[in-house]
């Protein structure tokens, strides 16, 4: 194991290089965005499996086994950012065509960044929602506890 170092409530380790942060709850790792445009906070992304650990992107694929988190923050192309994986949130961006109930899993939606209600066997659901959304659109931005991957 390598040594790990406390700072401001974010740890370092020196053996993996990754530098991981906790906000009230939100445990987010620094990732650098590979997607080939900007994210904002909330956007739903997912590992970069071309490129490894401390690469993400986005897809426009339902159920995506993939999707790691969201963005903490907004992230140009190309920079480092924030990414939660774990932990209370209330920026999750959401589609409501298939509504959301609050205890409804999240996965990803066949619209790029935007996640959707997910189901058993729906592929990688990856966060609980807190609040509700039945709007039929993909304009919702809900409370909900991101859970890690669930593969």
């Amino acid at each position: 194991m390598g040594s790990t170092t406390s700072k401001s409530r974010a740890k370092v380790t020196a053996k993996s290089k990754v530098f991981i942060v906790e906000f009230d709850g939100a445990i987010c790792r620094e990732m650098i965005n590979d997607s080939g445009s900007s994210v904002a906070r909330g956007d739903v992304v997912m590992l970069d499996a071309a490129k490894g650990r401390n690469y993400f992107d986005t897809s426009a694929t339902g159920d995506d086994d993939q999707v790691i988190g969201m963005a903490f923050e907004a992230i140009a192309d190309k920079a480092k950012g924030l990414i939660q994986t774990h932990g209370p949130t209330q920026y999750l961006k959401v589609d409501g065509t298939d509504d959301i109930a609050v205890g409804d899993f999240i996965s990803s939606f066949t619209t790029a960044k935007i996640g959707q209600k997910g189901t058993i066997g729906s592929g990688n659901c990856f966060a609980i929602a807190c609040e509700a959304y039945t709007a039929d659109n993909s304009l919702g931005v809900i409370d909900a506890f991101l859970l890690g991957s669930a593969r």
